[in-house]
């Protein structure tokens, strides 16, 4: 009696302790927690990147034919036990004590504690924990809930959870789309999920389903006629093999970096990307191992599509050549330089160094302008020097500029960065050329646009973000350096980059073992490299940037650079001011279009689509005028400022300074 009662004293405490403990873990999980390897990944317009491992299905969605199967397969005492089944759970402890493992005897509840409490080893203590974790479980949960979390987690082989997913991977159906022949290889591959794979062993995955089918019909569940026809069903069935990209497994390494970063917990998520599918996969298939691309919206910061190893793309470091040049170009520029200034284009030596000119030729003196669209190599050796009183002083201040930019890589720290020695890779080259269209702004890039959870909703939503914004530089450098560069594609070492003439800007760049094209429009920014040797900018990488942008603009349309600086004549100019003297208050115009100025380069500006979409739906807040002006009569003078051709100097607002891009406030007040 006392060992008796000694021993019942220890199960009751060891009892307690379990359930203690158990709770303590159940506590920490829903039976609808699932880990990230559930996520779906989707291009922008929500197709797959890759087969899904996981589809999310309501028990409401699910076929009847599969509930009832799965039960009467599984578990037929599902509604009516506790959470374990007392004769399997003898079976188990006995094939234990004979074995030293266990086996059977699990019920649903027990599989769904297994798969998101515990792990799959098969010992005596995780069984016991499985009991006590289902009695948590049945406690806190429905059975239609504990069924539908089932549905979504079983393991289905060949890293597949849930019936949803195992649906499209096996017969590219949706799961709703399945007849019985197919449920039942779904059904009868749970039990041994490698030795009735359906790609290594499909025989033995047919054969377990008929073995549920002839359970079926042995009971009067099915009909000699519907088990004819499914039987027939089943020997025609045949496997769908996945097909995976390497490239497309590329961008999902890409969006799962920026999604390690967004402190998801748990999975089950539907990521969708920036990524534009028609543009990846037109491309894709001829891609080259020894090419990286990327093609970002210099307005937003989305990643359009990148072609090439995630590594290549935004992690290698190769010299990039006369890519280097615009920068510190732009530096001169501002410093008073302009595109006329002269250049010494002499034979040069600086300690052991002798650049050389490509066309290992020197004309003397060249202008900027020429210097920058040829790309000559001596004359931009001087200009670099000429930033500082010395030439240390001149590398320290191009590699601030650059770094300050975004173009992380080696920096060489010495002279020789002139000619693009610094190392780095396509995507700091894209995002650093994005200051040129954007007047010194520098969006924040991103590859993820939005988060559903599970069941289908919104739960993030990636808004575009102003990185940095560069102060240093004057708006008529930039407009210059963009008239510069819109040279090198028209007329420069780039011209061969479209076959007719398009308002497109870029620049070359040529090191020893890599070849570049780097550009713009007002919407996007690119940037491409060629790996190897003896190969040249113009014949190996404009033709990869010329096939992305060929694609790209067949669908979308060109847009235009801002031009904020011009050159006009006194007559125009005394004209123009006296029409603005004439119908503005000439006070509150200077601080408005100050402030306006202040502003184009934070909203309007580097997201005019929002900034218009907002317009329009809010046009009738007064508050709302980034472009202030007199409460004017707009009929007034609606007739002075007709945007016609009988007008020279609103031609000249309309054709010069694009009154509608720039002036959104002003111009649709007057239209």
């Amino acid at each position: 009696m006392k060992y008796f009662l000694s021993g019942l004293l220890t199960i009751l405490i060891t009892g307690m302790i379990l359930f203690s403990y158990t709770h303590k873990l159940f506590v920490k999980k829903s039976i609808f927690s699932f880990n990230s390897n559930y996520n779906t990944y989707l291009f922008s317009n929500s197709s797959e990147i890759l087969p899904p491992k996981f589809v999310y299905t309501k028990l409401s969605n699910a076929p009847i034919d599969l509930l009832f199967t799965l039960l009467w397969s599984e578990d037929r005492d599902f509604f009516g036990h506790p959470g374990f089944n007392l004769k399997g759970l003898i079976r188990s402890i006995i094939t234990n004590i004979k074995s030293g493992t266990t086996y059977g005897g699990s019920t649903i509840t027990q599989q769904v504690v297994k798969n998101i409490y515990l792990n799959q080893k098969k010992v005596i203590s995780r069984k016991i924990l499985e009991i006590f974790l289902s009695f948590w479980v049945e406690r806190y949960y429905t059975k239609n809930e504990i069924l539908e979390s089932y549905i979504n987690i079983a393991y289905l082989g060949n890293d597949i959870n849930g019936f949803g997913a195992a649906a499209k991977r096996y017969f590219g159906k949706n799961l709703k789309d399945l007849n019985l022949s197919e449920i039942s290889i779904l059904v009868g591959i749970i039990n041994a999920p490698e030795y009735y794979n359906p790609y290594k062993h499909p025989l033995r995955a047919k054969k377990q389903a008929l073995i549920i089918l002839n359970s079926l019909l042995n009971n009067q569940l099915l009909t000699n006629n519907d088990y004819k026809l499914y039987t027939q069903y089943l020997n025609n069935i045949e496997f769908k093999k996945p097909y995976f990209d390497e490239n497309n497994l590329q961008l999902l390494l890409a969006i799962k970096n920026e999604e390690s970063k967004l402190n998801l917990t748990g999975g089950g998520y539907i990521v969708k990307s920036t990524i534009n599918r028609d543009l990846f996969e037109t491309i894709k298939d001829t891609w080259q191992a020894s090419q990286s691309a990327i093609i970002i919206d210099n307005k937003t910061g989305k990643i359009i599509s990148f072609f090439g190893s995630q590594y290549d793309v935004f992690y290698s470091h190769r010299q990039i050549g006369s890519t280097i040049k615009p920068f510190y170009y732009l530096l001169a520029l501002n410093k008073g330089y302009d595109i006329n200034t002269p250049l010494i284009d002499e034979p040069l030596k600086i300690g052991n160094w002798s650049p050389q000119n490509f066309e290992k030729t020197f004309k003397g003196e060249v202008s900027l302008k020429e210097a920058l669209i040829h790309s000559i190599n001596i004359p931009s050796i001087h200009l670099f020097l000429s930033l500082e009183n010395s030439p240390q002083k001149s590398v320290s201040t191009v590699e601030t500029f650059l770094r300050n930019i975004g173009i992380d890589g080696f920096y060489p720290h010495d002279i020789t960065l002139s000619l693009g020695t610094l190392e780095s890779n396509v995507f700091n080259i894209a995002r650093a050329f994005s200051i040129f269209p954007n007047y010194g702004l520098i969006p924040k890039t991103y590859i993820i646009d939005e988060i559903y959870d599970k069941n289908g909703n919104l739960i993030y939503k990636k808004t575009p973000e102003i990185e940095k914004k560069i102060q240093t530089i004057k708006n008529k450098s930039y407009s210059i350096m963009n008239n510069l560069l819109e040279s090198v594609v028209s007329e420069g070492t780039a011209k061969n980059l479209f076959p007719v003439k398009k308002e497109f800007y870029g620049k070359t760049g040529t090191a020893e073992y890599s070849v570049w094209f780097s550009g713009y429009d007002g919407k996007i920014s690119i940037s491409t490299r060629r790996d190897g040797k003896f190969l040249l900018s113009t014949t190996h990488a404009i033709p990869i940037a010329r096939r992305i942008l060929n694609i790209y603009y067949s669908y979308t349309p060109f847009t235009k650079v801002p031009k904020f600086f011009f050159y006009y004549n006194k007559t125009s100019n005394d004209s123009f001011e006296s029409f603005i003297s004439n119908n503005f208050n000439k006070k509150e115009l200077f601080f408005s279009k100050k402030n306006y100025i202040k502003n184009i380069q934070n909203y309007e500006f580097l997201f005019p689509d929002l900034f218009l979409k907002y317009y329009n739906y809010n046009n009738k807040d007064s508050s709302f005028k980034l472009f202030e002006f007199d409460k004017l009569n707009i009929k007034k003078f609606k007739n002075s400022l007709d945007l016609g051709e009988k007008n020279i100097y609103s031609n000249y607002i309309k054709e010069k300074l694009f009154l509608d891009y720039y002036f959104p406030d002003l111009y649709i007040a007057i239209k």
